[in-house]
């Protein structure tokens, strides 16, 4: 890419600003596989948002995952949270199952009043609890001590504002 103007330092910018490989391709009027490429090169790794759920819920906890067999993070409570997160962080490629399981394990939590905890020392591994003041809107338990992964992520984990039911 020598003369579309797009050095280095320009493609790991516009990266960071979270701009695609299409729009910096079609701005400097190169192949999108050519700033594919190029970030690759520099170490610029596109993270699906599958796996940006992952990595955060990795701050939370080590969910237990045989070599072989089934492990937690199969389980139904992990797999809606995971789709939950995914679809809260604007994961567009989730399928309709993945999204009605989402909203519906959302709305439950809601409905009982509850957080999901993980306590990798139980056969199944993941539990509900009443919720505490001081788990606020979040669908997880996640302790004070604990950082969030940033400041996305941990909005992610907020049920929306409940809606307001008038009075007839």
């Amino acid at each position: 890419m020598p003369d579309s103007g797009l050095t280095d330092a320009l493609l790991i910018k516009l990266f960071h600003q979270g701009q695609t490989d299409n729009e910096i391709a079609s701005a400097y009027y190169i192949t999108k596989q050519a700033v594919s490429k190029r970030r690759l090169k520099l170490g610029l790794e596109r993270k699906p948002v599958s796996q940006q759920v992952n990595a955060g819920l990795a701050h939370r906890w080590t969910v237990w995952s045989p070599q072989e067999g089934t492990g937690h993070h199969n389980r139904h409570s992990a797999k809606a949270l995971r789709a939950w997160l995914r679809w809260r962080l604007g994961d567009t490629s989730l399928s309709k199952q993945q999204l009605h399981l989402a909203q519906a394990w959302a709305e439950g939590l809601r409905e009982r009043g509850e957080v999901l905890c993980y306590n990798p020392d139980l056969e199944e591994g993941w539990y509900y609890r009443p919720r505490r003041e001081s788990d606020g809107r979040r669908v997880i338990d996640w302790p004070e001590d604990i950082p969030f992964p940033d400041e996305k992520f941990k909005r992610a984990l907020d049920l929306p504002p409940a809606p307001h039911k008038e009075s007839v």
